[in-house]
């Protein structure tokens, strides 16, 4: 047993003196005492320095005196039932304890002992009651102070006799929110308390506490940043808490939550994001110091299966590998956090440790993998061993099923490896490194964000707390038809759907939020349901200060959602734009809630369409047609086919591309046939007007129509800035192309984006800035034949030949049967001096004519 060191008084010396009255200004019970005072205390005052884990007090022992901590942190603590140790309460720098026995001059009631090296000043009861005798001030503080204890033990004794696991943690997570401070409806606990800590304060086991943070992270409220812990959503925590306190009250049978998972017992075929963490040359370090290895190894995977997977919402697994460990994830974005924080972690350890550094290589998959109730099996743990395999030390490598699931920038930044061969696999897998992502530098505003001189806002997607997996999307159709409604009044500059669904899985501050999206406010809120009765919460956030500006609940039938977002959108109207008097606002769509797979199934497809892999690009025509089928009145199913059938062509996997461009044409006109001003139809017909027929004069028609019904639809914008690069007129296509980028800078098909404005780049002979942009767009997708084509020009027409042969030789190993005249007979802008420049740059790099 530790125990604290030797006391000792203040000297007399002048050092010593200045020394212990600066160390009792920080006790809170003697701000603002003069200095003779001060001093007079100090002289009644013995100085114990206690390292960590020192016992100071022992319960029940003799000690009377009073204790002020000058720094460090001590800890009260009592005997619980089954040999456990309950945590009263943690003593910070500039705090007492100790005062209870000075004052009744009974025994203490808790063991004491420091939590981390800790420099204490303690007097006798007698000089205590003494200094409260003869300074009011003391002895008001003191008598708050005991008020404050009182309280936050009576509330304490309420959480500890909760009869769920789960409220007693909320409690507590509450109460060091409360104690870090809050700010944005969310608080920051650097240093956050072990899952063993919190246990001892709430009165459970370690493994209980595990699962329930990892329920409170897979609901988005809680997350592991390090070793700081950040709790999301604080009204979120309070409802909860205040749900629990009213059972509590009212005597109600607690639910049979905690033995709900035993339910799920024995083998099960889902689909898990698998994470396989292998050591780098663990044996070469063993060979050379074992011991330290092995015991540096233990530390680093007990830290990691008991503290880090678990607040990642995941389950570290008994099946144990030759030189590392595996876990399993409902969702990529969780394994891929969790991967970065364990590199973190072991960085860390390695900066602290003089020993040689330790390697650990990370591989995720997503598959349909069997869960055992302690093991998962399949295929998939085999192709995630693999991509680790892949990996140098510090680095995770993530299979096209995970990176589909990713928004590069918000979850990872990604780097496309193309197609890798895996060890003893007969087929190829496409592979993508990932690393931390850098907020800073992610979506940098453009200028026409900053200068548009207009109220700019993003709606991100509602949080839908429900186990019911029907209503996944409402939390994204009611986010999509207020972007709609605020599209339409033209004071706002409105943030895309789509860049505004990457914090979806990936929630953020408002303050980040509005950095990487360049808006000055950003809607949010959640939904919760419960049988036939939904409850919206939705509020607006000004994302300079943080500050909730505006807020609102709504309850009512679940089938009125729709009509419930009507008026959200009017209420946002009124809140940021108030010299905006009459404005008459689109009559919401009432949808019934049968329909809600429609916009379900829009949204899949929209995301299906933007992946890597050719089975999901085909299975998203089947979801657009799906959702056409039960909603054929709505335009966005009918535009986002016609583009798909543009996209099919171009990514050289059409048979008939005659048949694919009449196909397209003919769903952009059913597409306006549903809404002549829906601006998604109109500019998707625009496009689909330059490919299929050429038409640029039709194109452009359509696409300033598009503009008109909608200024803030990026797609408009970005094929805008492509007609006019087809027509030779540089400056305007860049002009629409940062346009576009700005309004969608997070957008899932980034690449398509980069592609297109490098091409306007060129066009405007801004050669360096149209490889810059190519680069970025093949660092997303390297199988983009457009971005290779600008890349290959831009490099001929700076003189970099060498460069333009090599990334040729990529474009022909892509696409084996393009040629000069090919190229020629399917661009839109062929006849124009820019176009002929173009060609005969991709001719003296190599292309066949």
């Amino acid at each position: 047993m530790v125990t604290a060191r030797a006391r000792r008084k203040a000297g007399d010396k002048p050092a010593a003196r200045v020394s212990a009255l600066l160390g009792l200004q920080k006790v809170e019970l003697f701000k603002g005492l003069d200095t003779a005072s001060l001093r007079e205390i100090a002289q009644q005052c013995t100085w114990t320095r206690c390292k960590r884990n020192a016992v100071i007090i022992r319960r029940e022992g003799t000690d009377r005196d009073v204790y002020f901590v000058i720094s460090g942190v001590v800890r009260l603590a009592a005997p619980a039932a089954r040999g456990r140790t309950l945590i009263l309460r943690d003593v910070p720098a500039g705090d007492v304890f100790g005062e209870h026995s000075a004052i009744d001059g009974r025994s203490h009631f808790a063991d004491v002992l420091a939590v981390r090296e800790s420099l204490l000043a303690s007097m006798p009861p007698e000089a205590f009651r003494a200094i409260l005798a003869n300074h009011p001030t003391v002895r008001e503080r003191l008598l708050r102070r005991l008020t404050g204890s009182v309280r936050e033990l009576a509330a304490r004794l309420l959480e500890l006799g909760a009869r769920r696991v789960q409220d007693r943690v909320l409690g507590e997570l509450l109460r060091m929110a409360r104690a870090a401070g809050t700010a944005d409806n969310a608080a920051r606990i650097e240093r956050a308390p072990s899952h063993r800590e919190i246990a001892d304060r709430v009165g459970t086991g370690r493994s209980e506490v595990t699962r329930e943070l990892s329920r409170l992270a897979r609901q988005g409220l809680v997350e592991r940043q390090g070793r700081a812990l950040v709790l999301r959503d604080l009204s979120a925590l309070e409802r909860l808490a205040g749900e629990a306190r009213a059972e509590q009250a009212s005597g109600a049978p607690a639910p049979e939550e905690e033995l709900r998972h035993i339910a799920t017992w024995g083998p099960q075929r889902l689909r898990r994001a698998v994470l396989v963490a292998d050591a780098i040359d663990a044996a070469g370090l063993m060979e050379r110091d074992e011991e330290r290895t092995l015991k540096r190894w233990r530390t680093f995977f007990a830290h990691a299966t008991a503290e880090i997977i678990p607040t990642h919402a995941g389950r570290s697994l008994s099946r144990t590998l030759s030189d590392g460990f595996l876990a399993e994830f409902t969702e990529a974005s969780l394994a891929v956090r969790c991967a970065l924080e364990l590199h973190q972690e072991l960085a860390r350890s390695n900066a602290s440790s003089n020993a040689q550094p330790l390697g650990l290589r990370i591989g995720i998959h997503v598959a349909d993998v069997i869960v055992e109730t302690f093991n998962v099996l399949g295929d998939g743990v085999n192709v995630a061993a693999r991509l680790a395999e892949l990996a140098n030390a510090g680095e995770t490598i993530v299979s096209a099923a995970v990176r589909d699931q990713l928004t590069s920038g918000v979850d990872a930044s990604v780097e496309d490896l193309g197609e890798q061969r895996l060890r003893n696999r007969s087929r190829t897998e496409r592979a993508f490194r990932l690393w931390p992502a850098a907020h800073a530098d992610a979506a940098t505003p453009s200028a026409a964000v900053r200068a548009h001189g207009r109220p700019s806002l993003a709606v991100i997607p509602f949080q839908v707390r429900s186990d019911d997996m029907r209503l996944a999307f409402i939390g994204d159709g009611l986010a999509d038809e207020t972007i709609a409604v605020l599209s339409r009044v033209p004071d706002f500059f409105v943030s895309s759907r789509l860049s505004t669904m990457a914090f979806r899985r990936a929630p953020l501050g408002v303050r980040t939020i509005g950095e990487m999206l360049g808006v000055q406010y950003v809607l949010s809120g959640s939904v919760q349901t419960a049988e036939a009765q939904a409850l919206l919460m939705a509020e607006l956030a000004d994302t300079r200060d943080g500050r909730i500006v505006w807020s609102e609940r709504f309850e009512g039938d679940l089938a009125d959602m729709f009509a419930m977002q009507g008026e959200l959108a009017r209420k946002v109207v009124q809140s940021v734009t108030p010299v905006v008097r009459s404005i008459e606002l689109r009559r919401a769509r009432i949808t019934s809630f049968d329909e809600l797979d429609a916009y379900g199934m829009t949204l899949r497809g929209v995301e299906l369409m933007h992946r890597q892999s050719r089975d999901d690009f085909f299975a998203a025509r089947q979801a657009f047609e799906t959702a056409i089928a039960r909603n054929p009145v709505s335009p966005a199913p009918h535009a986002w086919l016609a583009k798909w059938h543009i996209l099919r062509v171009l990514a050289g996997m059409s048979e008939a591309p005659a048949q694919d461009f009449a196909d397209a044409t003919a769903c952009a006109a059913r597409a306006l046939a549903c809404d002549p001003e829906d601006a998604l139809a109109l500019a998707v017909d625009g496009f689909v007007t330059a490919w299929s027929l050429h038409d640029l004069d039709a194109a452009e028609q359509r696409l300033a129509q598009a503009i008109a019904a909608n200024p803030n639809e990026p797609l408009a914008w970005l094929h805008r800035a492509i007609t006019h690069a087809w027509r030779g007129r540089g400056a305007e296509a860049v002009q629409c192309a940062d346009q576009a980028l700005s309004l969608s800078p997070l957008d899932p098909m980034m690449y398509y984006f980069d592609s297109l404005a490098g091409m306007a780049h060129l066009v405007a002979e801004q050669y360096d800035r149209a490889i810059e942009l190519s680069m970025r767009s093949l660092r997303e997708n390297r199988l983009h034949t457009p971005s290779l084509r600008t890349l290959v020009a831009a490099f001929v027409l700076t003189g970099r030949l060498e460069e333009a042969r090599k990334a040729m030789a990529e474009l022909r190993q892509l696409e084996p049967g393009l040629t000069a005249s090919v190229l020629e007979a399917r661009y839109p802008g062929r006849d124009t001096p820019q176009a002929r420049r173009f060609i005969a740059a991709l001719v003296e790099a190599g292309l066949p004519r």
